[in-house]
């Protein structure tokens, strides 16, 4: 007689080794179930979302299609302005240097204000302070002396212009005030997504203009819109901001025009249609 076969020996009559291996033998099959039956939902439910992908990615492949750039551009006039600027003071002592840069950095934001100006829209940029060096170097170009020469401080600030036509004549008051480190000026536009979100109307109908002017020379139309693949939208300075340099006298800064210039905006965008009889 099996000595496995179920039901053929009482339990208690059959060695410990043999009742294990019956019982491992018993479970096998509801285990294999449990793990098929646990797959299968998982299997019938990945079926659709992997046919819905594959449709998705194919759908612009598996039909006749045109594709066209539009682009669409406005040039436009800064209406702000941005200028950095700074006071460099040298002394033979620190505590000099710093207490002279102060009172020539605090008289040039008073003058700031003065003009109309919020604080909203004068920045700190840096306060520095460190000790100036005279060097001796030899004929290959090594240190071989330094002799403390004296300190020098320095405040720089950016200042936000809201009325760029005032800029020039600020520039000349500041630097009447104390002003000698001029880092340059920066114009910008502050209606800019207004401004883009026309452009991006027009680019479409660009596109939309050369497509139609290929399909209606081959007799066909345009069908339903596939993909609009957009591009950040950029500004192209029309010429460079004037940049003066550190250090400038008085009399000479104040003689240098300035001119904001234009700005150009641009987009673009890229539309593809199906194409239909």
């Amino acid at each position: 007689m099996d000595p496995f076969a179920l039901g053929a020996l009482p339990t208690s009559s059959v060695p410990p080794a043999e009742r294990f291996l019956m019982s491992t033998r018993h479970l096998r099959l509801p285990l294999a179930l449990i793990a098929i039956f646990t797959a299968l939902p998982l299997a019938i439910g990945a079926q659709p979302k992997l046919a819905h992908a594959q449709q998705v990615v194919s759908l612009k492949d598996s039909v006749p299609t045109i594709t066209t750039d539009g682009l669409a551009s406005t040039e436009v006039a800064p209406d702000t302005a941005m200028i950095s600027l700074g006071v460099d003071t040298e002394r033979p002592k620190a505590a000099d240097a710093a207490r002279d840069n102060a009172r020539a950095t605090q008289a040039i934001i008073a003058e700031i204000k003065a003009q109309g100006i919020e604080a909203r829209d004068i920045k700190t940029l840096s306060v520095t302070l460190s000790p100036v060096y005279d060097e001796v170097h030899d004929a290959n170009g090594y240190v071989t002396k330094r002799t403390l020469r004296g300190y020098a401080a320095n405040n720089s600030l950016s200042v936000r212009i809201r009325e760029v036509a005032k800029t020039a004549v600020l520039v000349g008051q500041l630097m009447d005030k104390g002003a000698n480190s001029f880092e340059g000026i920066v114009f910008d536009y502050t209606q800019k997504e207004a401004r883009y979100d026309a452009l991006r109307g027009d680019a479409v109908r660009d596109a939309l203009r050369k497509a139609n002017s290929y399909v209606n020379a081959l007799g066909l139309k345009l069908g339903r819109v596939l993909e609009i693949a957009t591009h950040a939208p950029y500004t192209a300075p029309a010429g460079m901001s004037p940049k003066m340099s550190s250090a400038a006298e008085p009399e000479v800064a104040a003689a240098v025009p300035i001119e904001p210039g234009s700005e150009v905006l641009r987009t673009e965008v890229q539309v593809t249609w199906e194409l239909a009889q």
